[in-house]
């Protein structure tokens, strides 16, 4: 975790401001500069939406919170995996998040949105306890855990080309929802491998919505957002958010780039700035051995172009979110059609795309330079 200081030390690197920088996948925490609407509406909206557990079932659940069923760990909770009756239904299994004492407003932000969110790629809360000491959310249990299980050297058997595709394709859907399919437009401001979950058909939900930011409503003129305190992954922000907290859709959209290009290379795409040999290969003589000779050329071309322009430095020069639906889909149309045509086994791509982040890598290696005044 990277936090800059707010003495007098923190002068050399005034265009990083005040900022948290945290590789979590479950939940954040940062002040901003409009009205939470959780500070509003959190009382009467959570209560009507979501079923209340008691505390005493949600520690019988977990056996008393024990570690042994801890499943993950965020900034500000841990989650358990446990077993409730809800509906009169028998006992299923579900994941608990347990916040401390530091996640307050992450409980709130994140209970009421999820309280209100609908779709099949973003994941269901099924209730919360509101315990004057325990802060906690019970959401579907995903049995597959993360597609950073199946990219960063897990234990997890390798995905295929067309379920990665897949996969990426129900995370747009679940981005382009968030953006779009809501009285207000939701940013998700912390989208990586770590967030995206997988149920038992490996079908991608997102999650982490602890540090969400809501922006205009539907149909209005849209809104700058910025943040005082900033939450995210050195590698998946766009410079835009990391330098002036600014907030839009076109920053989730850079996010997802990312994850685009870690889900062809089977790896973190950026994870130092300067690991300058892979990062200036094409992308081509950098895809997961895992998959190599499995993307068909007509179908790279399309996936590789939307990828690059996804992580373009001008916010302006980036799709939105539907667009990259759209094209992900042409692209695994495009693939499931020379598959059915293939005859000569693998697929050889003879193509060189070179990307180029050099400004992303330029402020990520200013911002580890200065880790004098960073703790």
């Amino acid at each position: 975790m990277f936090r800059v200081s707010d003495n007098k030390s923190s002068k050399h690197v005034p265009q990083i401001g005040k900022m948290l920088l945290n590789c979590l996948g479950f939940c954040g925490s940062m002040n901003i500069t409009h009205t939470s609407s959780s500070q509003r509406k959190y009382p009467t909206v959570i209560e009507e939406l979501c079923h209340q557990f008691s505390l005493a079932d949600l520690r019988k659940s977990t056996n008393n919170f024990d570690q042994n069923r801890v499943i993950g760990r965020g900034l500000f909770s841990e989650v358990y995996k446990g077993s409730v009756q809800h509906k009169g239904a028998s006992d299923y299994t579900v994941a608990v998040k347990r916040f401390n004492e530091r996640g307050l407003e992450a409980f709130k932000k994140e209970i009421e949105l999820l309280c209100q969110l609908f779709h099949p790629n973003c994941v269901s809360i099924i209730g919360f306890c509101n315990h004057i000491k325990e802060k906690i959310i019970v959401y579907e249990y995903m049995s597959n855990g993360s597609l950073a299980d199946y990219l960063q050297g897990g234990d997890a058997e390798a995905l295929s080309w067309k379920k990665r595709l897949e996969i990426c394709i129900g995370v747009a859907r679940g981005l382009h929802y968030l953006h779009t399919g809501a009285k207000r437009s939701v940013f998700h401001c912390i989208l990586s491998p770590s967030t995206i979950l997988l149920d038992d058909h490996l079908k991608p939900k997102l999650a982490g919505f602890g540090v969400n930011v809501q922006g205009s409503r539907f149909m209005t003129k849209k809104k700058q957002i910025k943040l005082d305190l900033i939450t995210g992954t050195f590698g998946y922000m766009a410079t835009e958010y990391a330098i002036n907290g600014t907030v839009t859709d076109k920053c989730d959209v850079f996010s997802f780039g990312m994850v685009l290009l870690e889900v062809v290379c089977g790896r973190q795409y950026l994870i130092h700035p300067r690991e300058t040999e892979f990062l200036e290969k094409p992308v081509e003589e950098k895809i997961d051995a895992n998959i190599k000779g499995e993307i068909a050329p007509e179908c790279w071309q399309v996936f590789i172009d939307i990828a690059h322009r996804c992580v373009k430095h001008e916010p302006d020069e980036r799709p939105i979110i539907g667009e990259v639906e759209v094209e992900l889909e042409h692209a695994l149309l495009l693939q499931e059609q020379a598959d059915i045509t293939n005859t000569n086994g693998e697929y050889s791509l003879l193509s060189k795309t070179v990307i180029d982040l050099k400004l992303v890598r330029e402020y990520f290696e200013q911002a580890l330079f200065h880790q004098e005044d960073i703790t």
